[in-house]
């Protein structure tokens, strides 16, 4: 009778040249998922920051995106009945978000608390309905273990755009 079945060297190699190609494999798999997070999170404040200023060109009110913390632990869009970027108990809430994983997100000084709108769909600072200085600025989204990241990019005009940063900009 043959026996059937493998040797212990076999074995050995197959569980060496497994542990070879988890090795080289795992951190590729890793900066992947890192810079899908970072793309994701792009998103999901790109499509924020769009439905502030859809909300606000179709009531033709204002209508603010404040970060909850920090930007990437969450954030709120609120109509703002009394211009002054703040969300009172009175102000209705449009939509809120939890949040993000695996990413930082900064910003510079005129969007370092909120990005406003007015009912033409121009960023706006807080200050009156059709006041207020116009808003423009950046935010950066980053990898939280380093990766290239994106940056959103808001236009006086209200529009977004998006760009890719290389790790050293993050």
């Amino acid at each position: 009778m043959h026996a059937r079945g493998l040797t212990l060297i076999e074995l050995l190699i197959t569980v060496t040249i497994l542990g070879i190609l988890l090795a080289i494999g795992v951190p590729s798999f890793q900066k992947q998922l890192a810079a899908s997070r970072a793309r994701t999170a792009a998103d999901t404040l790109l499509q924020a920051i769009q439905l502030t200023r859809s909300k606000a060109i179709s009531s033709n009110r204002r209508a603010t995106l404040r970060k909850l913390g920090h930007w990437h632990s969450g954030w709120e869009v609120f109509y703002d009945r009394d211009f002054d970027g703040e969300r009172d108990p009175d102000e209705p809430q449009i939509v809120t978000a939890g949040p993000l994983t695996g990413v930082t997100v900064s910003a510079n000084t005129p969007l370092s608390n909120y990005v406003s709108f007015i009912g033409s769909g121009e960023s706006r600072f807080a200050g009156t309905l059709r006041g207020g200085g116009f808003q423009a600025g950046t935010l950066t989204i980053c990898p939280q273990n380093g990766g290239d990241g994106y940056q959103l990019v808001l236009a006086r005009s209200g529009r977004v755009r998006v760009i890719s940063v290389s790790e050293e900009d993050c």
